[in-house]
């Protein structure tokens, strides 16, 4: 009798526990995570066998449990990006997760790996690029084009017929208009307002905060 399928979570960070709990709402068997040291989600990690080298994943059959790639997205960091490629060529399988409060067309395309976290929207016509990140709160609008291991951070609103190319890491918060173009490798950063299409490798910033002390009299 075959063992029962599973997915396996690597990283022990945020992100990976936002994923678990996604995946427990959803009642799906989670049979280990694989992380030098849990970082963050203690509070759910503690249920799960805890892994703590990258070889470990090879202890299970690649037939047998499906990978979450748990590693968060920053920006010109490419972990996340290694991890994905190593465990592909050894022929295992990335899970594709959707919050049940996420809301994702039927005629949108979602690749291999791709998360889409809570509260996020991706409308029609969409496709999202592999091992690719839709996170909290944002909002893709209609015939999107989002390239593979880009990160589309917590409140991002992006209008219909944005076109992005692969690794690009948008901001959170940040805004891009219709029909504009982004290149491979941009950064974008938090709260920036994208107006016009921005050539690869570029960085587009944002509003900078200024932060003044307040004194107080005693």
């Amino acid at each position: 009798m075959s063992k029962p399928f599973g997915y396996l979570i690597i990283g022990g960070g945020g992100h990976a526990a936002v994923l678990a709990e996604i995946l427990l709402k959803q009642g799906k068997n989670i049979v280990g995570i694989v992380a030098p040291e849990i970082i963050a989600g203690q509070i759910i990690f503690k249920e799960f066998p805890h892994l703590k080298d990258d070889e470990d994943v090879l202890r299970f059959d690649k037939h047998e449990v499906m990978l979450v790639n748990g590693i968060g997205a920053m920006p010109r960091q490419n972990l996340r990006e290694r991890l994905y490629h190593y465990y592909k060529k050894l022929g295992y399988n990335f899970a594709t997760i959707v919050s049940d409060t996420a809301v994702v067309s039927d005629y949108a395309t979602l690749s291999e790996g791709v998360q889409v976290m809570n509260n996020a929207v991706v409308n029609l016509g969409t496709i999202v690029g592999e091992n690719s990140i839709v996170n909290t709160s944002s909002s893709i609008d209609h015939d999107c084009i989002i390239g593979a291991q880009c990160h589309i951070a917590p409140g991002v609103t992006m209008s219909g017929q944005v076109a992005i190319e692969d690794n690009v890491h948008v901001g959170t918060g940040a805004s891009i208009i219709n029909n504009v173009e982004i290149g491979q490798s941009v950064i974008i950063s938090v709260g920036a307002s994208v107006t016009k299409s921005v050539k690869h490798n570029s960085i587009v910033y944002g509003a900078r905060g200024t932060i003044k002390g307040i004194k107080y009299e005693h």
